[in-house]
């Protein structure tokens, strides 16, 4: 039994290191990345990486004037050039020729006493190209 959950512990870690860093992507395709993990654009020479997420939406057990935003930091290389961005949820941004898209943040905000870890977030981005 304790040879079996081994085997499947390793598993997971293995393919969860499979998407770590430079996980190939496409344009006009969703990705989603969590911090720390890029997406690698091989053919436009582009890569991506999702540096944090700052979360101040409001709890949903919480009454709250203001909704509060999820801003999420990418570090986007390109030509030769490192630039970061802050872009919110349904946020686009362009750079060097493309437009960067945050889709959605997870998981969504939950209870106050439901603290999200930085590590669990996940977040979906398209890349496209600036329309001429």
């Amino acid at each position: 039994m304790i040879g079996r959950s081994l085997v499947l512990l390793l598993l997971a870690v293995a393919l969860a290191a499979c998407g770590r860093d430079g996980s190939a992507a496409t344009l006009d395709m969703p990705i989603q990345l969590a911090p720390g993990q890029s997406a690698v654009f091989k053919e436009q020479k582009l890569q991506i990486q999702l540096v944090n997420v700052a979360d101040s939406r409001c709890p949903t057990d919480v009454t709250c004037l203001w909704a509060g935003e999820v801003v999420v930091r990418l570090a986007i290389r390109s030509q030769g050039k490192v630039a970061e961005h802050e872009l919110k949820e349904l946020q686009k941004g362009a750079l060097d020729g493309y437009v960067f898209e945050i889709l959605n943040v997870l998981p969504a905000r939950g209870p106050q006493a439901q603290r999200i870890a930085p590590a669990d977030y996940r977040v979906t981005l398209k890349v496209t190209r600036l329309a001429q």
